[in-house]
């Protein structure tokens, strides 16, 4: 399977690089050498360089699990449809194995559930049902647990964000130190502008890796209810008649 190319990242660096020109003619006059978006990030070293690796491990995840974590390859809708099919035509011992193999056969969020509440026939309905929410609960929770890695990483580009800010502040005030007769905003620029590529960096991966975070989670939520439906659809085939 091919991973799905990070693009945001790539595109963060073009925009980075196309920003390497000087900002304008007025602070090339003024300056003694220009300063680009570049050179600012260049300067914000090494936060900037671990934002930019987490950019590019965020994003991979988040386009790998938006392709790779469909709703109908954790719930496939020919499955229950499939063990219907096998169960309407009477709950045998015969049947019930061939529907054990279907459901086996995909190993899927419903695919496993279904595998075992099947598996546990012979010990009755209750057995089944119980054998179902202890599968859903652990499939649901391997899922949750994959996709909670984006909020993880989501924050963490806040907080180095932050912490590329403050360091860029405390070198301006560093300079302002050694320099008590006042000090040239030119030489305060290197500083200010690293503080401010940081922010901006940090805030990029967050939004967006909040945003993927929040679709991936809510769709594992879905497929967790639609695989509760499907379950009990077909678990009332061994329902005791009352």
């Amino acid at each position: 399977m091919t991973r799905p190319i990070s693009f945001l990242p790539l595109a963060l660096c073009s925009l980075l690089l196309i920003a390497a020109a000087p900002i304008s003619a007025a602070d090339a006059a003024s300056a003694a050498k220009s300063l680009s978006v570049f050179d600012l990030y260049m300067h914000s070293m090494p936060v900037g360089g671990l934002l930019t690796i987490l950019s590019f491990i965020c994003f991979s995840l988040a386009f790998t699990w938006t392709f790779t974590m469909k709703l109908e390859d954790l719930v496939p809708p020919h499955l229950p449809e499939e063990i219907n099919g096998i169960l309407s035509q009477g709950v045998t011992d015969e049947a019930v194995e061939q529907a054990l193999q279907v459901a086996q056969s995909s190993p899927t969020m419903l695919g496993n559930v279904l595998a075992g509440a099947l598996a546990k026939k012979d010990f009755g309905y209750e057995a089944m049902v119980e054998a179902a929410e202890e599968v859903g609960l652990a499939e649901h929770t391997k899922y949750t647990n994959k996709v909670s890695w984006l909020g993880l990483f989501s924050s963490s580009a806040t907080l180095l964000g932050l912490l590329g800010t403050v360091s860029g502040i405390i070198g301006s005030f560093l300079k302002m130190a050694a320099n008590p007769g006042g000090v040239d905003p030119n030489m305060l620029a290197m500083n200010i502008g690293e503080a401010l590529v940081c922010t901006f960096m940090g805030l990029f991966i967050a939004i967006v890796g909040l945003y993927f975070f929040f679709f991936l989670r809510n769709r594992v939520n879905q497929a967790a209810l639609d695989t509760a439906v499907y379950t009990k659809e077909i678990l009332n085939y061994f329902r005791p008649q009352q």
